[in-house]
């Protein structure tokens, strides 16, 4: 599986400078309300595209996502009165007064060349009501990037409408039911393109989690009868298990270099932290209590751990220095709260509060405070930060089958569902940005 493609060649092109009275549109966007319409047109063909089928890969993967972001509203291309291919794709060509008669806010116009084996794919990004191009991207690739380059590309849109990067050209990993009874894990693309297996064995495969690079990823499994954790190589198509003598492990994270494993290891009854090499070598215990302390989250920079521990009688969220230290218990509402989640700048963290059986998402600060409740119809475990911060992905049951979904992290807005298929789908976790 391919975590970055490196025929893939991005080369930004330059901000036109509008004059100070009339400055490209940014908007800050936090709720459905303010839903911004874009209008995404067929690139240009400038040869060996004559039946539009890269402009097409181009276009929907471009949609799909930006769609997914909740921020914009796809304007119909039935509705378009400007044709791609007897107009221009940059300022002076382009008829500004067809987008805005049709309530587009924003545009997207560009141009694909296809010879052989590359493809050069221009887009850009247009301010209908300034007229003004506010960002624009040239990829140079194979026609098997195409979709890659629309992800980087939706990335770029976000930032330059709010100042913020997108979170779409990353991967999640989850794990699925599928058409067995068994949990396996996958990873795919936010939209869903690229699916990829992981584990392909008759039993419970369960946590997995990136490391920062997006090379690495862990996982718990029942593969060899006892749980052990299994460290896999994203490139390299290759995993090893991961040997400790400390006792049997429950789960664990790794560091965001990948070098190093935070792991939960039982023993005697107890369950405690370790730090671990990538071998498994034990470099020091950071629990050593009769408790038992689980689900560690290791914050983007390396620097925090966050955690669940039953050590005040309870199962409550727990953080403290990756490199040793006291813990501090940070949720005190709520009589059972687990699975915490670091948000990108690790100033808040997300979890699931258990109340009479039934689990919804929360988020509160990391110094600690009041709790923001971000679902309500207890079916909801498992939350993961996107890596701009803007959004959580999640496991839920609220249509009968548990489905992964994402929702806006500032206010309870469910954003979309993510995974449609006729298995289970639990244990979202959302990796770092796969490139620049």
């Amino acid at each position: 599986m391919k975590r970055l493609i490196p025929l893939l060649v991005l080369i930004l092109i330059a901000y036109v400078c509008a004059p100070a009275s009339a400055q490209p549109l940014r908007m800050t966007i936090e709720g459905p309300s303010q839903v911004a319409n874009i209008a995404i047109s067929q690139l240009k063909n400038l040869g060996g595209d004559d039946e539009g089928r890269i402009s097409g890969r181009f276009v929907s993967t471009l949609m799909r996502n930006l769609k997914l972001s909740g921020d914009f509203k796809i304007l119909d291309p039935d509705s378009y009165i400007e044709k791609p291919q007897s107009s221009g794709y940059d300022v002076g060509q382009i008829n500004f007064a067809d987008w805005s008669s049709i309530n587009a806010l924003f545009l997207v116009k560009g141009s694909v060349k296809a010879q052989g084996s590359q493809v050069e794919l221009t887009a850009m990004l247009f301010d209908v009501s300034t007229q003004q191009r506010m960002m624009g991207k040239r990829f140079v690739g194979a026609p098997s990037d195409v979709r890659e380059m629309a992800r980087r590309f939706a990335d770029a849109v976000m930032k330059a409408v709010t100042g913020t990067r997108g979170p779409f050209d990353t991967k999640l990993a989850f794990v699925s039911t599928g058409n067995s009874r068994y949990k396996e894990v996958y990873v795919s693309y936010l939209d869903g393109d690229g699916l990829f297996q992981i584990t392909n064995n008759p039993t419970i495969n369960l946590f997995p989690h990136f490391d920062k690079t997006v090379r690495h990823l862990i996982y718990l499994s029942y593969k060899s009868d006892e749980p052990a954790l299994y460290l896999v190589d994203l490139e390299a198509k290759r995993e090893v298990k991961i040997q400790s003598n400390l006792g049997r492990m429950v789960g664990g994270a790794l560091t965001p270099s990948g070098d190093r494993i935070v792991a939960a290891i039982e023993s005697g009854g107890y369950t405690n932290l370790y730090l671990l090499d990538s071998a498994g070598n034990r470099i020091r215990a950071l629990t050593h209590d009769n408790a038992i302390n689980v689900n560690p989250s290791i914050s983007s920079d390396g620097s925090q751990l966050a955690f669940c521990s039953d050590r005040s009688g309870r199962p409550q969220i727990y953080v403290m220095p990756l490199d040793g230290g006291a813990a501090r218990r940070v949720t005190y509402e709520g009589s059972y709260n687990s699975a915490p989640s670091f948000s990108p700048d690790a100033s808040k963290i997300a979890y699931e509060s258990r109340e009479g059986g039934r689990f919804d998402i929360y988020v509160i600060p990391t110094a600690g405070g009041k709790a923001l409740r971000l679902t309500t119809d207890g079916s909801n475990t498992s939350p993961s930060w996107s890596p701009d911060g803007r959004y959580i992905a999640f496991s839920s049951t609220r249509s009968g089958r548990a489905r992964i979904y994402i929702m806006q992290a500032n206010n309870p807005t469910i954003v979309s569902a993510l995974t449609e298929d006729d298995g289970n789908d639990t244990s979202p976790a959302w990796s770092w940005w796969l490139g620049e």
